[in-house]
């Protein structure tokens, strides 16, 4: 996007859940962005034990559907619904509960902005989730969490809109006192003009490659994130003087509407960053609503997002491209009849041998699901989740890769299978309630435990068939 280079500055109006004098590094926490300790190697089960568990109501959990559960370096096993974040510590028997009251930028707890010195003299300027609230959640550091939002996406994205700071994440770290919230409010790096990543969609948290290194895929773009790095701009300061500290926002393979792309950017088509899996060579593959692509990292924020667009990508499927073709013809992924049509990517992984996962299923009623396919990087393989895979539709909802070859399939409506592509066995496996809305490889055990986040709850899958 071309974007106006203008400053804001940012001074508060009301309160926030925690004082900016209390929201920089914590102790034991480094300072040094995505470069601080690694996580212990995999040693065994940990302390879950190697059982499979299934936790619901009777453990604590209020609401459902359950929207993610995840763990952070100290195995303390996070779950989230809509309404509340929930935590169960190694040892304990029941989780415990966490709202608004607690500090989650959830609705009724917005934090205040005024952007008079922008030019905007509406104050205050409300900054939280709209409904349903919670969309997504990942462990991070031990005893921290990031809580990811549903915002108001429709309007200009620019500061001329109400809803500018709606949607967004915070980073939940444990205190003596409770909880520690950082509101991490994501603004375009190189111009505080534009705000258009509001709701978060999927994150990912790297605990190996380029530990503590946060990767957040939105209705917009993909922001890369250095929560060790997080503060909050001093009185007086401008808003990207401290935001680019920590944060690179945003990239995006992109598409154009029945044309390839020119330097207008008119009739672009990106966003609904659902997919995010990292390589072993540490860079990012993307899959949104209309394309997929792979990112290629970098050693500082900066140089992430400000870069030309041969630079940023090992490849940008999708643009340009001129309809089917009998191989490889740079198509999003599937073969669409032109660019720009949908493909609802709704995730990506890459497999044991190094190929790429990419899954296509509903968001919106009209969707079309495309099945599943695989890029082995000369080209596309296809195959059914029905037919191949064993799935009781086409609509996958989420996929997960694991390190035995197999591959994680869970539908929106019927369930979950473990499918091995390379002789085609397919396995379904026992969960709470057939309806998935989100799964999680634990890498950070051994043997890898399997989240699976249900309508009915959550099983934790140590033992699989």
């Amino acid at each position: 996007m071309r974007r106006l280079a203008l400053a804001l500055l940012l001074a508060a109006c009301g309160s926030s859940a925690i004082d900016p004098a209390d929201a920089g590094t914590a102790a034991g926490e480094t300072a040094d962005g995505g470069s601080g300790s690694q996580a212990p190697a995999p040693s065994g089960a940990g302390p879950w034990g190697d059982a499979n568990r299934r936790y619901g109501v009777a453990d604590g959990i209020l609401e459902q559907p359950v929207v993610g559960a995840s763990t952070d370096e100290g195995q303390n096993l996070w779950v989230a619904t809509h309404d509340a974040l929930y935590l169960l510590k190694p040892g304990e028997k029941t989780f415990r509960r966490f709202d608004a009251r607690d500090g989650l930028h959830l609705p009724g707890n917005p934090v205040l902005y005024c952007d008079r010195d922008f030019g905007d003299h509406a104050c205050p300027i409300s900054g939280a989730a709209a409904a349903p609230g919670i969309s997504e959640i990942e462990g991070g550091r031990d005893g921290e969490v990031f809580v990811g939002y549903f915002g108001i996406d429709d309007g200009p994205a620019d500061w001329t809109d109400p809803n500018r700071h709606s949607g967004k994440l915070d980073r939940v770290r444990l205190s003596s006192n409770g909880l520690a919230v950082d509101r991490m409010d994501l603004v375009s790096s190189n111009t505080a003009q534009f705000w258009h990543n509001r709701t978060v969609q999927r994150l990912l948290y790297d605990h190996v490659q380029h530990p503590h290194e946060l990767y957040v895929g939105t209705n917009h773009g993909v922001d890369r994130l250095w929560p060790d790095k997080y503060r909050a701009p001093a009185k007086g300061e401008w808003f990207l003087q401290a935001a680019n500290e920590w944060m690179s926002d945003h990239l995006h393979p992109q598409v154009c509407f029945h044309q390839a792309c020119d330097a207008t950017e008119s009739n672009l088509r990106l966003g609904d960053w659902k997919g995010l899996a990292l390589s072993k060579d540490g860079n990012l593959w993307v899959a949104g609503r209309w394309t997929a692509g792979q990112i290629r990292w970098t050693p500082d924020l900066t140089s992430w997002w400000n870069r030309g667009g041969h630079d940023i990508f090992s490849v940008a499927f999708g643009d340009p491209y001129r309809g089917p073709c009998s191989g490889f013809c740079n198509q999003p992924v599937f073969m669409v009849p032109q660019e720009g049509e949908v493909v609802s990517l709704q995730a990506t992984a890459v497999g044991a041998d190094g190929r790429v996962w990419f899954a296509s299923g509903r968001t919106t009623s009209y969707d079309q699901p495309r099945g599943l396919a695989a890029w082995d990087g000369h080209g596309f393989a296809y195959f059914d989740p029905v037919r191949d895979a064993g799935l009781g539709d086409a609509d996958v909802r989420d996929l997960a890769a694991l390190p035995d070859g197999r591959l994680a399939v869970a539908s929106a409506a019927h369930g979950l299978v473990l499918w091995n592509p390379q002789i085609g066995k397919s396995t379904a496996v026992d969960i709470p309630d057939p309806h998935v809305f989100r799964l999680e490889l634990d890498q950070m055990v051994t043997p890898p435990t399997l989240y699976v986040s249900t309508y009915g709850g959550v099983a934790a899958l140590r033992k699989l068939p």
